[in-house]
């Protein structure tokens, strides 16, 4: 089959490279950083790539291009084989191998770099690349292997993608001290409606945490919504704002400056998490079952 594929003309390591590099970064323009001359090579080393292989890699969009199915399965296969020559010839040079991690930004705050010293002990010869992305960005880079290891939710796994379990993501009421005064479990549902919240704006659970607040009848003022959870956190530890965030962001509070309450609307938030990578990646780079074993040892 090798000796099929090298008589032929179109398919070279330069070829593959750049094709992967546009699929990386979704375009000529960017993957030439705006060169006209290297914008006009590699359109021409595309076709030649789509001749060698039958097969069309890539078709407009508007102004711009899009990979067929087609071309994510080929800058999927190329990146399969680059990074594990890569691995080979750091190996061989013994140098370090690279290793990516993406997840929302505030499970990588109060998750995984709390434990920053745990993870350079564990993997003292691996560089460590780590990515705040949205969950469909982590399962798009997963599936087209530009990524290692994500940390998502288990509803958002597709088919052919390898899991464990890490944890489950709950959520509560964060409320600074001075708001917590003569606050209790029993009066919650009543003096709630006079505490000023912080949240997120963005994601799934922002989009139904007033529909079904309204539903089980808790009157909630949400006075700042932030970009992000850990925004909304830091809000809290002014003592300013109480916050409705994920558990996970005990780890910034002192108890005896925070106090924590459970909101039973929010019991139907829980979502388990999921350590996730591409198994195509697993049987070509050595590092991925080392580091997966890390990774769950140090979030679960």
């Amino acid at each position: 089959m090798s000796e099929t594929l090298l008589s032929l003309n179109g398919l070279s390591l330069e070829r593959l490279r750049n094709f992967c590099l546009i699929a990386d970064v979704g375009s000529l323009t960017k993957a030439a950083h705006g060169d006209a001359s290297r914008m006009a090579m590699f359109s021409r080393q595309i076709k030649e790539l789509e001749t060698f292989f039958g097969v069309e890699l890539r078709r407009r969009k508007g102004k711009g291009i899009v990979l067929t199915e087609a071309g994510l399965r080929l800058a999927a296969l190329g990146r399969e084989q680059f990074s594990g020559l890569e691995d080979f010839r750091n190996s061989c040079r013994n140098l370090p191998v690279e290793v990516s991690f993406a997840s929302g930004n505030s499970l990588l705050e109060w998750l995984l770099l709390p434990k920053s010293a745990e993870l350079r002990k564990a993997l003292p010869d691996v560089r460590i690349h780590l990515f705040n992305k949205r969950t469909g960005e982590i399962v798009d880079g997963l599936v087209q292997q530009s990524l290692d290891f994500g940390l998502i939710r288990a509803d958002a796994l597709r088919p052919g993608l390898s899991s464990a379990k890490v944890r489950s993501q709950t959520y509560s009421l964060f409320v600074p001290r001075k708001m917590a005064s003569g606050l209790t479990s029993a009066n919650l549902r009543q003096k709630i409606a006079e505490l000023p919240l912080a949240t997120s704006v963005g994601g799934q659970f922002r989009q139904q945490l007033e529909v079904d607040a309204k539903t089980a009848k808790w009157v909630l003022k949400i006075e700042l919504s932030c970009s992000s959870f850990t925004q909304a956190s830091r809000a809290v530890a002014s003592g300013a704002y109480s916050g409705i965030l994920p558990d996970v962001a005990s780890v910034q509070f002192d108890s005896k400056e925070v106090t924590r309450f459970e909101l039973p609307f929010l019991k139907r938030y829980a979502r388990p998490l999921v350590l996730a990578w591409n198994p195509r990646t697993a049987t070509v780079r050595d590092i991925m079952a080392t580091a997966s074993e890390c990774f769950l040892g140090l979030l679960q």
